[in-house]
């Protein structure tokens, strides 16, 4: 059907139905059945070359880590995640909130959403993203870290039945695999890949190590190379990706 990716398909009047109710079987805001033989891809050019409005969810996690000891998703708590949710083609975003457990000081120009435990803050962040509906999710090493211990930690506080549902499809389970990049240029690389359906995934981590080579990856080493535009780091340490 000459259909690329993120390019604009038609829905020809009189040939889809708008799924409902008990019908659907995604979390999309507008679901559809069509024959895939009446829907028509636009090539991308002329005024098919515009980008959509992409919904922009950034994101950072927090942990609660012990002394000398990298966070472990079976032991160490998820005390914090940071977001900003933008569309794309705008200059500013439309929220910006932060889910901490317990309290927390008030923070300028942020929405403060205090939980009192571990399994509520999880659980009402999985909300506010099913309700955000992002089509574009971005983080500094979400593929490695963020995204796999968030679905970890959730796994160790037994909530494996609620909370790793973060994609579009309701019934399917988000999951995380180990995987292997290999190439001439860059070598090989083990990462994780999670699955969370309808979603693009961004880690800029991964692009820095792509198109820069420095010698150390960290963010206060790549933001110290001018690497990436667009990086705000909060005053209280925690930070977007806009």
């Amino acid at each position: 059907m000459k259909i690329v990716g993120m390019n604009w398909v038609e829905l020809p009047a009189g040939k889809y139905s708008v799924r409902t109710g008990a019908h659907k079987i995604s979390n999309c805001q507008i679901e559809c059945q069509i024959h895939y033989r009446e829907i028509i891809s636009h090539a991308p050019e002329g005024e098919w070359a515009k980008i959509a409005p992409l919904r922009i969810l950034s994101f950072d996690i927090e942990c609660a880590g012990r002394p000398g000891i990298f966070p472990e998703a079976s032991v160490d708590p998820v005390i914090q995640i940071a977001n900003v949710v933008t569309t794309y083609g705008s200059s500013k975003p439309f929220i910006r909130n932060v889910f901490t457990i317990d309290s927390c000081a008030q923070i300028v120009g942020a929405q403060v959403l205090e939980h009192p435990t571990q399994e509520s803050l999880l659980l009402a962040w999985k909300e506010f993203l099913l309700q955000v509906d992002p089509d574009v999710m971005i983080g500094y090493n979400i593929a490695n870290f963020d995204l796999p211990y968030l679905i970890d930690r959730a796994h160790a506080v037994k909530l494996d039945d609620q909370f790793p549902f973060l994609g579009r499809i309701t019934r399917n389970k988000s999951t995380v695999r180990n995987t292997t990049f290999a190439s001439k240029a860059f070598g090989q690389r083990d990462s994780k890949e999670t699955f969370i359906d309808g979603r693009l995934q961004l880690d800029m981590l991964q692009v820095m190590q792509r198109d820069y080579k420095l010698r150390s990856y960290s963010l206060n080493a790549v933001c110290s190379q001018n690497c990436i535009m667009g990086l705000l780091s909060h005053d209280d340490g925690w930070l977007f990706i806009v």
